[in-house]
């Protein structure tokens, strides 16, 4: 997304904006990751903090690029979802690790 950034061309923005949406289609194994890691007898519970999480990012960042974005450039909005992006991508190469189905 930090790409649209650097560009005044209304087609390159909307490269960029799908490239970086592609990537976000393809990366959008979170519920088999819930439901490879939960416990069977936790699945429900495990599930439903994972949407209310889901929910509050959903929330929280139009409010927070609304902040960030002035009158004159949507990039500050832009380098915040660049940044969000790659703590997310931090997360599941440092955090999650391997992913192993392990039966309860």
């Amino acid at each position: 997304m930090i790409g649209a950034n650097f560009t005044d061309s209304t087609a390159m923005v909307i490269v960029f904006l799908s490239i970086a949406f592609f990537g976000n289609g393809l990366a959008s194994i979170t519920w088999s990751l819930v439901s490879a890691l939960a416990p069977e007898r936790l699945l429900g519970l495990t599930g439903g903090m994972f949407n209310f999480i889901g929910n509050l990012s959903a929330i929280a960042t139009p409010i927070v690029i609304g902040l960030l974005v002035t009158d004159v450039s949507f990039a500050p909005g832009f380098v915040y979802m660049t940044v969000v992006t790659a703590v997310g991508i931090a997360s599941y190469v440092f955090l999650v690790g391997r992913v192993e189905h392990v039966r309860s």
